[in-house]
């Protein structure tokens, strides 16, 4: 009865871990030139998700920032930016951003590339996987012990 739950908790938990895992991979130690750069563009997306009895919902918001800079003697405008926390700045917010110099189209932001920036992604991602592997061995015991009883 219990491994249903228990074997859906374990999937869940596996893939979410898996994701964190994966973006703790990420690496913009290369990213070693610095710009000043002004947001050009805050673009937020609304989804509202699910609705109860009041009609209220609950709001997925997808917010993208696009910067405008100099490097490498080259002007770029309306850039993606990249990187830890992009979302907490505001248009017509001056900041420095980082980039690789060998692809300086492909901006970030600075605490992006201060070493251990994604280890929270890892341990956070590690502990999921655990409890996912776990869970799904909790579930693989009831269906061994349902079948054999």
């Amino acid at each position: 009865m219990f491994a249903i739950p228990c074997g859906i908790a374990a999937l869940v938990l596996l893939i979410i871990g898996g994701v964190f895992t994966l973006i703790a991979q990420a690496d913009y130690s290369g990213h070693t030139g610095r710009a000043e750069a002004v947001v050009s563009t805050v673009e937020v997306e609304r989804d509202t998700v699910g609705s109860g009895d009041d009609g209220q919902g609950s709001d997925d918001v997808d917010i993208t920032v696009y910067v405008d800079y100099s490097a490498e003697g080259v002007e770029y405008s309306d850039v993606k930016l990249n990187g830890l926390n992009p979302d907490d700045h505001a248009e017509g917010e001056r900041l420095t951003v980082a980039y690789d110099p060998a692809d300086p189209g492909d901006p970030v932001t600075v605490e992006s590339t201060e070493e251990g920036a994604f280890d929270v992604f890892l341990w956070v991602g590690v502990g999921m996987l655990a409890a996912g592997g776990l869970a799904g061995l909790v579930g693989l015991v009831l269906v061994v012990v349902a079948a054999r009883g």
